[in-house]
Order: C-alpha cells, then structure tokens, then sequence
C-alpha cells in the first residue's frame, strides 16, 4: 500500500498530459529508479492504472516503451515485469558507454566553446548542492551531453541515454559511495576541456567511466554476497 500512495504521489508532482504514454512511461521509469516499482517485481497493469487514473491502453503503450528501454519485460501470459540488472549487463553497458562517449569526446571536442564550458561549469555547481539522487542523476546527464552536442551524432547520443537508462536505476543505491569522486573527476574533465587538452580530456573522461563502473560492480558484488547469507 505504502508503494502504491508512493506512486501516486510521485504522479502527482511530475507534469504533463497524464493520460499520454509517454508521460505515464516518465511516472514509471522515474518509480523505478526510486524503488518505488522494485525490481524483479510483478507491474500489476489495473491496480497501477487504478492509481495513476488512466485507461489500459495507454498503460499498456508506456509499458512498451520501458520494455524498448530494457527497463521492463513481458513474460507471456504473467504479464509485466520491472527487469533485474545483472554483473554481467552493467559491466557490458559501461563498456559500450565508454567507447561511445570518448568517440563523442574526441569528435565534439573542436566545438566545445567557451559558453558550453560555462555553462557546464553552472551544471556542476547545481550537482554539488543538488540532494535528491534522480535530480542529480539528471544534472550529471546534462553535464555529460553538454559536452557531446558539438560533435553532431544525435543517434549516438540517443543510443548513450538509452544505456544509461538502463544503468541509472541502481543510481539511489550507490550514489553515496561514488558521489565525492565523481564530482571531483567532473571537475577533472572540465579543466582538461576549458584548457584545450584533447588527450587529457578523452582520458579523464574515460577514467572517469571506469571508476563509476568498477563501483557499479563493487556495490552489486556486495549485494549479492548479502542475499546469500
């Protein structure tokens, strides 16, 4: 029951057309990556249709789109389901992460003025004082693409959010455990692009991913060791 007024009250602050799938799919994925909806977990299709006050149909419409994004499965006739992420994906999605984003780097890097470079600098200054983990997911997002966009490749950019998607559900888990570095090695990236240096800028970039990767699987690794016991 405590799930369920969660969803609703998490509905009720995100605007929008609430009856579009797209915005129910936003409801969703954002429940999701608040443990709101858990994972491996049943999506009881009339009861949250119930909560949210929509119909099936576009219920049924946002829950295809999560399944596109790798955030929800659907298993014959037990319906849907929110999916679990496995060692090996998260491992696996943080490599095709990092090949992609320092491809980016290097080919945006030309483009990056001075205004992006501020405006990425205002980014950061908002990540560091921003409490809430979903907003500081989206803000270190931001930051990320800021830095992209010169490079002109919005596919390669969707497919980039598209596996991030998948890896930010964990985000309010093991924020903590990353946050203080990460913030300074964003630190590290910007000054390696506001002083021209493209090799230092590729490479602490993909220092960067590998570190939130490595504690990605760290902090998995010791999840699982827990439900064992």
């Amino acid at each position: 029951m405590n799930g369920e007024r969660a969803l609703e009250e998490l509905a009720g602050r995100m605007s929008g057309d609430t009856s579009a799938p797209h915005h129910i799919a936003n409801v969703l994925r954002e429940a999701i990556y608040r443990g709101i909806l858990e994972e491996g977990r049943p999506l009881h299709q009339s009861q949250i249709a119930y909560r949210l006050g929509v119909s099936p149909i576009p219920l049924r419409e946002a829950l295809r789109l999560l399944e596109t994004e790798g955030l929800v499965e659907f298993r014959g006739y037990r319906g849907a389901f929110v999916t679990e992420l496995s060692l090996e994906e998260a491992r696996e999605l943080y490599e095709m992460v990092a090949a992609l984003e320092t491809s980016l780097m290097r080919i945006a890097f030309p483009g990056i003025t001075r205004r992006i470079v501020r405006e990425a600098e205002e980014v950061l200054e908002r990540m560091e004082s921003e409490d809430d983990c979903i907003r500081w997911r989206d803000l270190n997002f931001l930051f990320h693409t800021l830095l992209y966009e010169p490079a002109g490749r919005p596919l390669t950019l969707d497919t980039v959010a598209r596996l991030r998607q998948k890896t930010d559900r964990t985000i309010r888990t093991h924020l903590d455990s990353l946050r203080k570095e990460s913030e300074h090695q964003h630190r590290e990236i910007l000054d390696a692009v506001a002083a021209g240096d493209l090799e230092k800028s590729v490479a602490t970039l993909a220092h960067h991913l590998a570190y939130t990767s490595n504690d990605l699987q760290s902090w998995m690794r010791a999840e699982q060791a827990s439900r064992r016991k």
